[in-house]
């Protein structure tokens, strides 16, 4: 297993079934300033940096943006992209895990602002501010209101 320099060096890369072997083990889990990082698989589309991210097998070493049809196992945002995928060419990759008091960068769909509780949203890979009802979905706070091309903002998790 390589040391955590290599592996934070490879946070955003993507890797194939053969090639992901001398990076790490599917469902490792390694910590880097701060931030709680896995590795795992990318089911059913192709992921761009900053999306909400779904358990999609009970292992919790598959993950999925498609909040609607796809894979995922429910509407709890477990992770977020920090790289974006292609799953035909190469669908292994870092994720960063949704750990509570640690921060992170979501996508979200431009109507966040400061100091709301945000949920996955029905546009799949983004965010939302809770309505009422929700409260068992929220899986962030917004610390500033969205903003940018694609439209982020920065969280910290709950």
């Amino acid at each position: 297993m390589p040391g955590i320099d290599q592996i934070t060096a490879s946070l955003t890369a993507t890797y194939t079934s053969t090639t992901y072997l001398p990076v790490a083990t599917l469902g490792d889990v390694v910590v880097d300033a701060g931030k709680f990082y896995k590795f795992v698989l990318i089911v059913d589309a192709d992921i761009a940096i900053n999306e909400c991210l779904y358990p999609a097998a009970t292992n919790g070493n598959s993950y999925t943006n498609d909040f609607t049809g796809g894979s995922g196992l429910g509407s709890s945002v477990g992770a977020i992209a920090i790289g974006t995928v292609d799953i035909s060419a190469a669908p292994y990759a870092w994720v960063q895990l949704c750990v509570p008091g640690t921060s992170g960068t979501v996508r979200s769909d431009g109507s966040v602002a400061e100091g709301e509780s945000i949920i996955g949203h029905s546009v799949n890979g983004e965010a939302d501010t809770m309505a009422a009802g929700e409260e068992d979905l929220v899986f962030a706070k917004a610390l500033a209101a969205d903003s940018g091309s694609p439209v982020t903002c920065p969280v910290v998790f709950i």
